[in-house]
Order: C-alpha cells, then sequence, then structure tokens
C-alpha cells in the first residue's frame, strides 16, 4: 500500500509537489495562473517561438522584388516586416532574460521562502504574459508578414492595398536591419533558452 502512494505521487507532479516539493513548487501548482507552466518550460517555450520567428524572418530573405508590392528585395534593404521581426525578437529575448535570470535567483536560493517563492511566481507571471502575449502576438505579426509573399502576387496586392504603405518598402535604420542577420541570432538564442530550460527541468525534477 505504501508503495502503491509512492508510485501514485511519482506519477502525479501536482500530488508530489504538494507533499514533497519546495514552498515554490507547492505555491506554484496551488497558484490560478494564465501560464500554468514551470518557470523552465517556460523558457523553452519561449525558445520554440524564437525558433518560429528565425524561420519566418529568415524565408523572408529569399523573397523577391516585383517592383509594385515589393519594391525592394527584402534580403538586402531594410524593411518594415524586418524591423517587426526585430522588435520581436527583442522582446522576447528581454522575456528570456528575465526569466534566466529568475530561475539563477531560484538556483542559488533553493529553498525559497514563502514571501521570497511569492515576489518570484508574480514576476515569472508577468514575464510569461509579456513573453506569450505581446512577443507572441508581435511573432505572428512577424511571421505572418514574412511568409506572406509565398502565397501568390494576389494575397500581397491585396494585403498591401489596404494599408498606408507597403511593409515591404525600403525604411531608414540606423543600422541594417536585414532577415539574414535576425534569423541567424534568433536561432542561437532558441537553442540557448532550449538548452538552459532543459537543463533546470532537469535539475528541479529529476527528468
Amino acid at each position: 500500500m505504501i508503495m502503491g502512494d509512492d508510485d501514485a505521487r511519482d506519477d502525479d507532479p501536482v500530488a508530489a509537489a504538494l507533499t514533497e516539493g519546495s514552498p515554490y513548487e507547492r505555491l506554484r501548482v496551488q497558484r490560478i495562473s494564465v501560464f500554468s507552466w514551470s518557470l523552465a518550460e517556460k523558457l523553452q517555450r519561449v525558445g520554440v517561438v524564437m525558433l518560429v520567428l528565425g524561420v519566418g524572418v529568415g524565408a523572408l530573405a529569399f523573397v523577391s522584388p516585383n517592383g509594385a508590392t515589393i519594391p525592394v528585395d527584402p534580403g538586402r534593404t531594410s524593411t518594415y516586416a524586418s524591423l517587426v521581426s526585430l522588435i520581436a525578437l527583442g522582446t522576447l529575448a528581454l522575456v528570456a532574460l528575465a526569466l534566466s535570470a529568475l530561475a539563477g535567483f531560484r538556483e542559488r536560493n533553493e529553498p525559497l521562502s514563502v514571501e521570497r517563492a511569492e515576489t518570484m511566481l508574480v514576476a515569472e507571471e508577468l514575464c510569461a504574459l509579456v513573453g506569450f502575449i505581446t512577443a507572441g502576438t508581435i511573432t505572428v505579426i512577424a511571421v505572418g508578414l514574412c511568409l506572406l509573399p509565398y502565397l501568390g502576387g494576389d494575397s500581397v496586392t491585396r494585403f498591401v492595398s489596404s494599408l498606408a504603405r507597403s511593409p515591404y518598402a525600403a525604411i531608414e535604420t540606423a543600422f541594417p536591419v536585414l532577415p539574414r542577420l535576425i534569423a541567424p541570432v534568433a536561432f542561437v538564442l532558441a537553442g540557448l533558452c532550449l538548452l538552459a530550460g532543459r537543463r533546470w527541468q532537469a535539475q528541479w525534477t529529476g527528468s
């Protein structure tokens, strides 16, 4: 019977956290949250969003100009589409940095007091809201702009005609905002997020 109870706790992470977890883990599983993933899982999911962004903005580099709806080569010229992608990546990077800082704080100070655990969970939830709602929305827009040209000229023409200016038009920036520069950074940051998140997940869950 005792063995059965132990097996049940092993199979149920919520029960295990409530009975054997630290104050942080107990508060986390009891807390009503928009994003119920663990801190390590949130970081890994930010990495996945970065990976999707990298694929999308990388595809933009191969779009050919047509002189009308796509007046310039987006692979060689800064455009609004690339700028939106850069904003998305910058926001995701800040969220990843904040989540990593929280994970490092927990690693150094575990077990956390109840007060510290509550404060950390509030900060973690704020990061998740910014990362998956704000940055996630910007990423969807950016990837949509990057992949739209692959749907065909009519799709681009209809979309661009509804706007005051084409998102594929050239813009002036202090430094080049090009897909071939943004995509590699997105892939590197995505890899770091996935590796770091997996490391902390293994450390805190033993999986």
